[in-house]
């Protein structure tokens, strides 16, 4: 069962991920009921799927929640915040197992103890009356039948007069027996059974030929002696399909008294239809079911069921019509009854008075891939760029002629197919950063609630798309910039008031692409970063001498939140305070080849901009040159490239500077940073000017070559603790170079 067990994980991660999404919602707008169903379904289809796998824990958790949300759904309970809290650690435990299922197949030594709290954590919750309401529902519209039973019936019921008993009308779903529902089995287990009634809801077919054994066409009604409370839990798999009541039996008229007039009152049983007329009101059923509302993948889904229904029951009655037709038929409830309608004499037999659209396309299912399979599509896409650019130096020996016009014209065909496989290769690993935006309604919920803080969280381009491996890098990220503005950034509601803000703040992450990168931005309506409280924190960390603080201006006084140990919490907590989490985030994001800019208004808030390249796969790197050898450097972090004459450069003992764009940049030569020869070429430097988050750095190299497309290796053997390099990389030529860590050099 080991194919099954892996779609189990992967399903039950889904599963979680939507019953989060729905409790979210729910605990936002009690009255949500689709959010109500979606949870209940979650935690019902997680409760069938763990007892396929004998997960006793696991199945034991996921039927408490299934129990609490049916009260819920019923109206016996209500959602309030610690309800939510009890279901969300429900959750959380559910994907703790998950985890530990995935990575050795078990559920923990401590599940039985763990499913044991937090079933206690939920009853004791109901216990307290937490959230409970009336312990009866009224009898709603729809129970008369009970009213109309006669002396005999509550004779063999054995209820009195004036009998409290609880109701139940079971309307099973036609096609329970699919979904593993017995409703007889059901009623089995329903406490002090009194009066079970099981009735067609449609009329039977004259012929058992004409049966189907596999469609449920039943309603079963009952009478039970136990309160509701005890009855609701023995229908929790379908509370979509049965109504339970306390209704309290009215003493019997003198007519319906022993005397025995109820037979003649009592209704006789509908005539069963005749097999054409039974397929007439089938085909009836058909068109009114197109006529249901609902968005256009539901129709479209039922249009496509009812095509297939109307197709059989046509070839049944010995009228088979061909799919197309029948497609076109489908479109809505008037056009299949207008071709369902019987032709006149001598017409065609089906006369179809206006052509119908042609149905629109099926939904597409997703296709599940793996990531080894992608990685080494990648790997091989990569040799053959590398490969395609041995064509170059062959075009060059072949000089002039047919010959070397017609490899020029097989090279750049070629070239144009490996960019176009590489970009489809490419659009295989891209994934929506809505999967990194998941788990942030939770944590702002959860830690807002922890701090006492009211705070409205806004994502917006979630749909934005970039490769699997930057969405890795920017999870962990995400959740410091998220805990560090809800923790710094956010008042308190009384100081928000008292500055004149809303009580309720505003948390905002926004996703695009922009230049072939991501950009992640996260801003707060907050109290912003005080300058002067960041140069007074640095000068008293040592991070700076008090002068060199006093010297900074407001923009790069803000940007010492990323400095290594800097915090201004005046405390260590268990979400801020250490001073390690804005340095792991730039950190994490320049390993990547990106970079983080912050802007901070004090008293108005604070934006923090992660910007990444679309991919880790292949890598633009600008080719440069250092005493006889190439290197690369990640195009991400260069601004420009010009050439400087020495005189601009100004030395104090060996440190060295230049003025670009009125602003004094430290100057760095590459090869005193490797540690190679140097020698003084021509009067003019050849400079890279190299954006690394704190401020601009000037690099001296010998020469500049051209940016190129790379796919970064990363060292390994003896070289895999070498500092200041990224990686090596294969030019076009074949040439190989090893690529540069320029924060990690300076």
């Amino acid at each position: 069962m080991s194919d099954l067990f892996d779609q189990f994980i992967t399903e039950s991660q889904e599963l979680l991920e939507e019953a989060g999404a729905a409790l979210l919602a729910l605990e936002r707008d009690p009255g949500d009921r689709p959010s109500v169903d979606g949870l209940f379904r979650a935690f019902h289809t997680l409760k069938g799927a763990s007892a396929l796998f004998d997960l006793v824990p696991f199945t034991r958790l996921v039927h408490a929640g299934e129990d609490t949300l049916s009260l819920l759904r019923d109206g016996r309970r209500s959602m309030t915040p610690e309800l939510a809290d009890r279901l969300f650690r429900a959750l959380d435990q559910c994907g703790r197992w998950v985890t530990a299922l995935e990575a050795g197949g078990t559920l923990p030594p401590d599940a039985p103890d763990a499913a044991d709290r937090l079933l206690r954590d939920l009853r004791d919750g109901e216990g307290r009356g937490e959230g409970r309401q009336a312990a009866s529902l009224p009898a709603p519209p729809g129970f008369d039948w009970v009213a109309a039973l006669d002396a005999a019936e509550r004779h063999a019921a054995g209820l009195a007069e004036e009998a409290a008993v609880t109701a139940i009308d079971y309307a099973p779903d036609p096609e329970c027996f699919f979904t593993g529902d017995d409703p007889l089995a059901l009623f089995r287990r329903v406490p002090d059974l009194r009066l079970l009634r099981i009735e067609p809801v449609e009329p039977l077919p004259a012929s058992p030929a004409q049966f189907d054994p596999y469609r449920c066409v039943l309603r079963l009604r009952a009478l039970s002696g136990a309160l509701p409370e005890e009855v609701v839990p023995v229908f929790r798999s379908v509370p979509d399909q049965v109504r339970i009541s306390a209704v309290t039996l009215a003493p019997l008229p003198p007519e319906r008294g022993a005397g025995g007039s109820a037979s003649a009152e009592t209704p006789p049983a509908p005539a069963s239809l005749a097999p054409a007329s039974l397929a007439e009101a089938m085909l009836a059923e058909q068109a009114r079911i197109l006529d249901l509302p609902g968005d256009a993948a539901e129709r479209e889904a039922r249009r496509a069921v009812v095509a297939r229904a109307v197709e059989a029951i046509l070839a049944a009655l010995g009228r088979p019509a061909e799919r197309p037709t029948l497609e076109a038929a489908t479109t809505d409830g008037a056009a299949l009854r207008r071709f369902l309608t019987p032709p006149p004499a001598g017409g065609p037999s089906a006369a179809p008075a206006e052509r119908a659209p042609p149905p629109a396309a099926m939904v597409r299912r997703a296709l599940r891939v793996e990531p080894e399979r992608v990685d080494a599509l990648m790997t091989l896409i990569a040799e053959l760029s590398v490969a395609k650019a041995e064509l170059a130096p062959l075009q060059r020996r072949a000089g002039g002629g047919d010959f070397a016009r017609d490899l020029k014209a097989v090279s750049d065909r070629l070239d144009g197919l490996v960019g176009d496989l590489r970009h489809a290769a490419l659009r295989l690993r891209l994934l929506p950063l809505a999967r990194v935006f998941d788990p942030l309604p939770r944590l702002v919920r959860d830690t807002a609630r922890k701090l006492g803080k009211t705070v409205e969280l806004a994502l917006d381009g979630g749909e934005t798309e970039a490769d699997k491996d930057i969405l890795d890098v920017l999870g962990e990220p995400l959740l410091h910039l998220v805990r560090n503005a809800l923790d710094h950034g956010i008042e308190s509601p009384d100081r928000r008031t008292a500055a004149g803000k809303p009580s309720t703040g505003t948390l905002r992450v926004r996703a695009l692409q922009d230049k072939g990168g991501v950009v992640l931005e996260v801003t707060d309506d907050g109290a912003g970063i005080d300058p002067a409280a960041m140069r007074r924190a640095a000068a008293a960390k040592g991070v700076l001498t008090p002068e060199a603080a006093a010297e900074l201006n407001d923009a790069d006084a803000v940007r010492l939140v990323f400095a290594p140990g800097f915090s201004t919490a005046a405390g260590v907590s268990d979400l801020s305070g250490r001073g390690v989490g804005m340095d792991a985030v730039r950190a994490a994001v320049e390993r990547a080849g990106g970079r983080v800019e912050i802007a901070s208004t004090p008293g108005t808030g604070t934006t923090v901009r992660l910007l990444l390249p679309l991919t880790l796969s292949i890598t633009r790197v600008l080719v440069v040159e250092a005493a006889g050898s190439l290197y690369g450097v990640p195009v991400a972090v260069v601004d420009s490239v010009q050439r400087v004459p020495r005189s601009a450069v100004r030395a104090v003992k060996r440190a060295e500077s230049l003025v670009l764009r009125d602003r004094v940049v430290p100057l760095v030569r590459l090869r005193r940073l490797l540690g190679l020869p140097e020698e003084a070429r021509g009067d003019a430097d050849c400079v890279v000017l190299a954006e690394l988050g704190d401020a601009p750095v000037a690099v001296a190299v010998d020469d500049v070559g051209d940016r190129a497309d790379v796919v970064l290796r990363p060292l390994n053997g003896v070289l895999r603790g070498l500092r200041g390099y990224t990686g090596t990389a294969v030019l076009g030529d074949g040439r190989l170079i090893l690529v540069l860590d320029l924060r990690e050099l300076l």
